[in-house]
């Protein structure tokens, strides 16, 4: 059995998708990465070794500024795109008895080569887009309605309740219900799987020793803007400055923003930190929303503040928010004033912002291995259909 899995090179769909290539290949399947190189990015050494023997192959470059720019300009771009052909060419070459592509919108020329490509083909995301009804997603409609335009326009299926693609053979949603609950678009095939971030290696592991650090009689509040959206200076000063006026330990991932920021000695900061366990040790994080960091916050019950700052953060933050899983604050509303009264807020326990998430806990899995269980349970009964 070959499959095939195509993603972009950002942080926040490669470290879902090496466990999701790794269950793959303990399931019996043989695997290949197809890759878009987002804004100039290769996969790195570490995550190469923790993708172990797969083939990779690059099947063009993607940008991201366009999509925050003019939505007129995206249909263009879309249709002049030489990822279409060239996702279709590599997957005839290869062969794959089934694909498994990353559906976000800038995957959306990927998604045009493998309906091309004859190759079956199912949906996954790194996002809850997929799930969203449409309401919560009027601020990307302009571009969503190029993208459904242009899918539509090469005869891939389009959901208009959740303004995002779909397969005709499987749909899978990385999510749990207690998080999407009833307000999740399912009843057309999306089947959920359970939550990224689960225990296992995905290449982004790093030491932190200031963790040994952290004051045991203070509350622990950790700051990251993940590694896309994390140069927002002043944003960032705001709120480890609010976070730190109600006495907590304050530990920021600030990217190379540490000698600009100016921070109080106590601050512990780092480039990057090793989320999962620094989430372990929190009693709150200050989050933009990315879907990976608001899973792995959930499997650590640490209730979230969610400052979404772009794409696909507000509908996370929509979610966190009807789950009771924590708050938002719109980034225009951030003062140090209004962080301080949210992080007090999430740290009151009558609040039962963690008792939500730990009773959450049983329903989290494992969503690369589900994922893994159910494509090649798919690939088996087409294989067998043919045979037939």
């Amino acid at each position: 059995m070959r499959v095939a899995l195509l993603t972009t090179t950002q942080h926040g769909h490669l470290n879902p998708y090496v466990p999701v290539v790794n269950a793959l290949r303990t399931a019996g399947a043989e695997v290949s990465l197809l890759l878009l190189s987002a804004d100039g990015g290769v996969l790195d050494e570490q995550r190469r070794r923790a993708l172990g023997e797969v083939e990779v192959h690059a099947v063009g470059q993607v940008e991201m500024a366009p999509w925050s720019g003019d939505p007129a300009a995206i249909g263009p771009m879309l249709r002049s795109s030489p990822v279409a052909v060239r996702t279709r060419d590599v997957l005839r070459a290869t062969a794959p008895d089934f694909v498994l592509v990353d559906s976000l919108p800038v995957t959306a020329s990927a998604v045009v080569g493998a309906h091309a490509s004859g190759v079956p083909y199912g949906m996954i995301w790194a996002n809850l887009g997929g799930v969203c009804p449409r309401e919560h997603r009027r601020g990307r409609w302009p571009y969503d309605e190029q993208v459904r335009d242009y899918l539509t326009g090469h005869g891939v299926l389009w959901s208009t309740r959740t303004h995002s693609a779909r397969s005709p053979i499987l749909n899978l949603m990385p999510t749990i219900p207690a998080l999407v609950g009833d307000d999740a678009v399912t009843d057309d095939g999306v089947e959920l799987v359970g939550l990224p971030g689960a225990p296992g290696q995905r290449g982004d592991e790093v030491c932190f020793p200031d963790l040994d650090r952290l004051d045991p009689g203070r509350p622990v509040v950790y700051v990251s803007f993940g590694t896309i959206f994390h140069r927002r200076p002043e944003l960032l000063r705001t709120v480890i400055t609010g976070a730190a006026a109600t006495g907590a330990q304050v530990v920021a991932a600030v990217g190379d923003l540490a000698a600009e920021l100016a921070l109080p000695e106590d601050v512990l900061t780092a480039a990057y930190l090793p989320q999962r366990e620094v989430l372990e040790r929190a009693d709150v994080f200050v989050t933009h929303g990315g879907y990976n960091s608001v899973a792995e916050s959930i499997r650590a019950a640490t209730p979230m503040l969610v400052l979404p700052l772009a794409v696909d953060q507000p509908i996370q933050a929509h979610f966190v928010g009807r789950a009771g899983f924590g708050t938002a604050l719109e980034p225009t509303d951030v003062t140090a004033q209004a962080v301080a009264d949210a992080v007090t807020d999430l740290l009151d326990p009558a609040r039962d912002y963690g008792a939500r998430l730990r009773a959450a806990r049983h329903e989290c899995g494992d969503s690369a291995a589900r994922t893994a269980e159910l494509v090649t349970a798919t690939v088996r009964t087409s294989q067998g259909q043919g045979a037939r």
